[in-house]
């Protein structure tokens, strides 16, 4: 501005010294110098002048113009930033902060230390640490701020922050060419809360395609997956592999005695004897089909699936469920096939059930209620 007012003054005095000369030419002009040459002389001096104070002139109103222009432009970009739905701050060369919008003083670490701009990122992001503004970095905090540093300006893609207050940001870090960088801060709280739905769906929807509606236990889907990654852990451990296939004796009779709602609530009772009765961790109980039950056993030999087939057994008998048609028993009674193997590249894994099969057809050709072990390979 003063610049600009020194070219004024001085277009105003180069315009008087022009009118005083030409006056001075026609005054002063010598006896022997016509008037008339003596006023071209001072007009050629004052257009002369003039153009000069025009051209000063026009530079002074071109550099106020470019001047109002470029706070015009200032002030636009401010106020669009400030508009922004999204937190950004702009550092220097040096990383000190320039400009900053309200979005962005809403979160650490522009809520603390007063005026910020022209201080240093590492500075500020020290008092937010200090004031526990940063979960992530609570009790590592050292670690956590020469990490961050370290990676400043190289963010390739947007970064997923919670913040204290439990919403979640991303956040993106853009180096300018000119060696300014550019911080913006997007809050996908909504977005992230949609996908965490999402996913609790999903693993709902997986949890319901694999479990049996009626009895909770694991579907014949789940088992036959079960099964399958059992029996690779079998085949590079060489460790052995039991299934237990179990009928409930004259389930039919049951149905047509009692009606299909106590039918149900006898497969729910069966179901829960049943599980309680795999205790190690990894044995799996599913309803196989119908009234017809799979325990698989892995790291289980002979002995000890029998061990478990004599428990379903002795269980079922003591919750004495009435079934006065069974021409067994007058409570309900089970029959057990049992099937034992180490899984061997020659064998696939229907092999094991195929023998517990043939077990459980063998104890029900031969009066039921108790539990046979089948060779396998049968």
């Amino acid at each position: 501005m003063k610049s600009h007012r020194w070219l004024t003054v001085l277009g105003v005095f180069v315009l008087l010294v022009a009118i005083g000369l030409s006056g001075g030419l026609v005054l002063l002009a010598p006896s022997g110098l016509p008037t008339a040459l003596a006023a071209v002389l001072g007009g050629v001096l004052v257009s002369g002048l003039l153009l000069l104070g025009r051209a000063v002139v026009r530079h002074v109103l071109n550099d106020e113009y470019e001047r109002q222009s470029l706070e015009m432009s200032h002030q636009c970009l401010q106020e669009a930033i400030e508009a922004l739905p999204l937190g950004v701050a702009i550092y220097d060369q040096h990383d000190r902060l320039v400009l900053f919008n309200p979005s962005a003083a809403e979160m650490a670490p522009y809520r603390y230390g007063g005026e910020l701009i022209g201080q240093t990122f590492e500075s500020m992001i020290r008092r937010a640490l200090e004031n526990g503004a940063i979960p992530e970095a609570l009790g590592r905090e050292e670690d956590w701020l020469r990490e961050r540093l370290a990676g400043r300006g190289q963010l390739n893609r947007p970064l997923l922050r919670s913040r204290s207050d439990g919403r979640w940001m991303h956040l993106y870090e853009i180096s300018t060419p000119s060696g300014c960088l550019v911080m913006a801060r997007l809050d996908v709280t909504e977005l992230v809360q949609k996908s965490m739905a999402l996913e609790r769906s999903n693993q709902q929807l997986e949890l319901l395609s694999a479990t049996d509606g009626l009895t909770g236990l694991a579907n014949r889907r789940q088992f036959d997956q079960h099964l399958f990654s059992e029996w690779q852990r079998s085949m590079r451990s060489s460790q052995p592999i039991s299934l237990l296939l179990l009928d409930i004796d004259h389930f039919k009779r049951y149905n047509d005695r009692y009606g299909h709602l106590a039918g149900d609530a006898c497969l729910r009772q069966v179901a829960g004897i049943l599980y309680d009765c795999a205790q190690r961790s990894g044995e799996l109980v599913a309803r196989y089909g119908g009234e017809e039950f799979a325990l698989l056993l892995p790291g289980a030999d002979a002995e000890a699936a029998m061990t478990v087939a004599q428990r379903c057994m002795d269980e079922i008998a003591r919750a004495c469920i009435a079934h006065e048609d069974s021409p067994v028993a007058e409570y309900l009674t089970v029959s057990i096939g049992v099937a034992t193997v180490v899984a061997v590249q020659d064998l696939v894994a229907e092999s094991l059930v195929r023998c517990a099969d043939e077990a459980l057809y063998r104890v029900k050709s031969n009066g039921r209620a108790h539990y046979i072990v089948a060779p396998c390979p049968a």
